[in-house]
């Protein structure tokens, strides 16, 4: 089975205006995009990895996500989009520009994506999944992120 060109013109429309959303923090936009049953396979070994099956907790990850996008920390530009059959995956390029020192990196992402174009599943794959590990363990030592964090209550 072949993919159609208006296929996969949605298709990569759909990455397009993911990419957007996210450089903009848009989570309105964002949240619009994902299909009912979204799965986000988020790796690594930090305290943002896991699988995020519901719309909010998704929602939630990417409002930590585009923080850094917010705080400057974060900017990343699209290099290629492809389409197959049944996955779409984008490769991105993306400085992360912490206190200390600025980071260069790439990514993959693979979407399979529902009838509507929407985002049905998605699995991110860093090229240097330590760096990426070290620099969100780093942003909680270093208090880089805290302010996403809810503050404990403290008893007295």
């Amino acid at each position: 089975m072949t993919i159609t060109e208006t296929d996969r013109e949605a298709r990569f429309n759909l990455i397009r205006t993911y990419w957007d959303v996210l450089m903009a923090a848009d989570m309105v936009a964002f949240r619009d995009l994902l299909a009912p049953d979204a799965v986000i396979h988020y790796p690594g070994q930090n305290h943002m990895s896991g699988d995020y099956t519901t719309t909010d907790d998704i929602v939630g990850l990417y409002t930590r996500l585009t923080q850094f996008i917010k705080d400057g920390m974060f900017v990343g530009e699209v290099l290629d989009i492809t389409a197959g059959e049944t996955f779409t995956t984008v490769i991105l390029k993306y400085e992360i520009r912490m206190p200390i020192k600025t980071l260069h990196g790439r990514a993959t992402g693979i979407f399979i994506l529902d009838e509507n174009h929407r985002i049905k599943e998605y699995w991110l794959h860093e090229w240097n999944q330590q760096m990426i590990n070290w620099v969100f363990r780093s942003s909680r030592w270093f208090g880089w992120t805290m302010k996403l964090l809810p503050k404990k209550k403290t008893t007295k």
